[in-house]
């Protein structure tokens, strides 16, 4: 079940307090990109997403509603996997722990290689992992995963969407945190990762995407599955 819709309204909508057993999620990093610029033209590849270019204030209004609606639905002791870099880290991991998450570690995405830039190449980024509630938190499935993940981006001339991740990353974060047939839910779709890999690996999914573009390329690769 996909939504072409704002997240936050589509969660008030349309699931209930306490009734999902996973979200993972990527959502707008406020940093305005655009994609690689290695074009013929010099200039980004996409436009910038939805709630990709706020201001502090309504970038701080924006994240705290949708943080909210994901405490709410989510049911206690399961787990949240938040997408997010460096430079808005800080900010993200304070507005969580204010909304009740439970931080538990910080992934690190190894992307295997460097991007673009000149002060020390950007080659990583964070994924939080947190729970709800500080009791009865669920274990993930295994003990052997260590929290540096070296996964490869997928090259910047072949992405469909400007923050795209490969559904390799997201897959482990599904198998470790839920079993088949629970509820994943993603509230930024993007160009269809997280449901994708959810899908693959035996899950229900409820996914929303404010852009029709990405949610119509969504709809075609889950299709196409």
């Amino acid at each position: 079940m996909i939504y072409n819709m704002d997240c936050i309204e589509g969660a008030k909508q349309l699931i209930k307090d306490d009734s999902v057993d996973l979200i993972v999620t990527d959502p707008p990093y406020n940093l305005g990109f655009g994609g690689t610029k290695l074009t013929k033209t010099k200039k980004p590849r996409f436009n910038i997403i939805a709630n990709d270019r706020l201001s502090q204030k309504d970038y701080q209004r924006f994240t705290f509603q949708w943080l909210y609606q994901a405490y709410r639905i989510l049911k206690p002791g399961r787990h949240i996997y938040v997408c997010i870099d460096w430079r808005m880290y800080p900010l993200m991991a304070l507005w969580m722990q204010r909304v009740g998450f439970v931080i538990k570690n910080c992934i690190v995405w190894d992307k295997m290689q460097m991007g673009m830039g000149w002060q020390y190449r950007f080659r990583h980024e964070f994924v939080i992992f947190a729970v709800k509630g500080k009791q009865g938190a669920r274990r993930i499935a295994t003990r052997k995963a260590t929290d540096v993940w070296s996964v490869p981006r997928i090259s910047g001339n072949k992405t469909i969407h400007p923050t795209e991740k490969p559904p390799e990353l997201i897959e482990p974060m599904i198998l470790n945190s839920s079993q088949h047939g629970e509820v994943v839910v993603d509230f930024f779709l993007g160009s269809g990762s997280v449901a994708e890999a959810a899908l693959k690996t035996g899950r229900d999914v409820i996914g929303f995407e404010v852009e029709p573009k990405y949610f119509k390329l969504t709809e075609e690769r889950i299709s196409n599955l």
